[in-house]
């Protein structure tokens, strides 16, 4: 058969591992490569695997060895996209990356169905937002997490030692429209109560500047600082941020945590730092988690024995959901296209809070992918449970 490999959006720190797992299960069949994202696709540009495949030492490295990219896709770019491929003769399509990829694919999934064209089309979720559909948590959120968890919990060490000249620290986390890297800032570390977040601001509960002013006001009364995280989407109004920008084709660079701090300096006489905390969540390869490593190769390995397999449905994505009982285990059901394509998975209503002291259900549910190693050794049985 004839494979195609692309992705799109942004890397993450674990990208290249689902791109080896796909590349692994997919040896003996030609492979093209979509490099650049959906305008490799719209340009029909296909570039066949290099000998040997992705190198080993990009596995696993950040960034992405296929390459990156954004494109607000028309209806005329999905038609040249299925011609392109029909041109080549081929097979099987597979995209990686989050809900507008996966709108992508299934608009050319349909496509090629309504013009009788038997391509065969799969996809490997991928996003640090997390806010994907069908997945209990994205291949590359975990290893975000971890960074974000960690970097947070030594701010807030330093946070401590500065607060008699610095006693309003405000970080920024990355997450346009949902809090889940935000929530995560807020995971503790057991048996160290000095040393954490005050408040955690996550988009889904919108903002009010005033209630803000208050409620730091109100911490650097009681604790004499207050340590606070936003998301990036937060108060988007504060920073003319492009928060809903079609298929995320506008840049955000950050600066909603700088703004507040400013307004906590002029509003309320209190001098603050406002901390971005930028690409490096999605692309520090020094901490990455190691249930994310082991499931991104597996998503990425089932994506290909998908397509491969004409008995095994199309038009579909790799699902990750967590099995029933104790300790930590992960399958992976095949989702249809069409229910996670373009859906926005916000944080749910249960973990919607801005005192981190209320996220004891959340934190439990994370800890196991950021903060346990031996679980990535029950989530290798995943692949045994199709």
């Amino acid at each position: 058969m004839r494979l195609v490999i692309g992705q799109t959006g942004a890397p993450t720190a674990v990208v290249n591992r689902s791109v080896a797992g796909f590349l692994s299960r997919a040896a003996g069949h030609e492979v093209l490569l979509a490099r650049g994202g959906p305008d490799a696709l719209v340009r029909a540009k296909l570039d066949p695997l290099p000998p040997g495949g992705i190198p080993a030492d990009e596995v696993g490295r950040g960034g992405s060895w296929l390459g990156g990219g954004r494109r607000a896709t028309t209806p005329e770019d999905v038609d040249a996209i299925v011609s392109g491929l029909a041109a080549r003769t081929v097979d099987g399509l597979c995209l990686v990356g989050g809900n507008g990829t996966m709108a992508l694919l299934d608009a050319v999934a349909r496509r090629a169905a309504e013009r009788g064209l038997p391509l065969r089309t799969a996809g490997v979720p991928k996003t640090i937002d997390n806010d994907l559909d069908g997945v209990d948590h994205a291949p590359g959120y975990a290893s975000a997490a971890r960074y974000v968890s960690t970097v947070v919990q030594d701010i807030a060490r330093d946070h401590r030692a500065m607060a008699g000249i610095e006693p309003v620290r405000i970080v920024e986390t990355m997450g346009r429209a949902t809090g889940w890297l935000a929530l995560a800032a807020t995971l503790p570390v057991p048996g160290d109560d000095e040393h954490v977040v005050h408040r955690v601001y996550p988009p889904e509960l919108g903002f009010d500047v005033e209630e803000f002013l208050a409620d730091v006001a109100g911490l650097v009364e009681r604790r004499g600082r207050a340590l606070v995280v936003v998301s990036e989407g937060t108060a988007a109004d504060l920073t003319a941020a492009p928060v809903h920008a079609a298929n995320h084709t506008t840049l955000l660079v950050g600066g909603v945590a700088r703004r507040l701090a400013e307004l906590v300096t002029t509003r309320l006489g209190l001098p603050a730092r406002g901390e971005v905390l930028g690409v490096a969540q999605r692309c520090a390869s020094h901490l990455v988690s190691t249930t994310d490593a082991v499931e991104a190769a597996e998503v990425g390995e089932l994506a290909a024995r998908t397509l491969l397999d004409p008995s095994a449905p199309t038009a579909t994505m790799v699902g990750l959901q967590r099995l029933p009982g104790p300790g930590y285990r992960a399958h992976h059901p095949l989702v249809p296209l069409a229910d996670v394509a373009s859906r926005v998975r916000t944080v749910p209503e249960r973990w919607r809070t801005r005192d981190p002291a209320r996220l004891g259900d959340f934190h439990a549910w994370l800890a196991p992918l950021v903060t346990t190693p031996q679980a990535a050794c029950t989530a290798a049985t995943a692949l045994e449970a199709i």
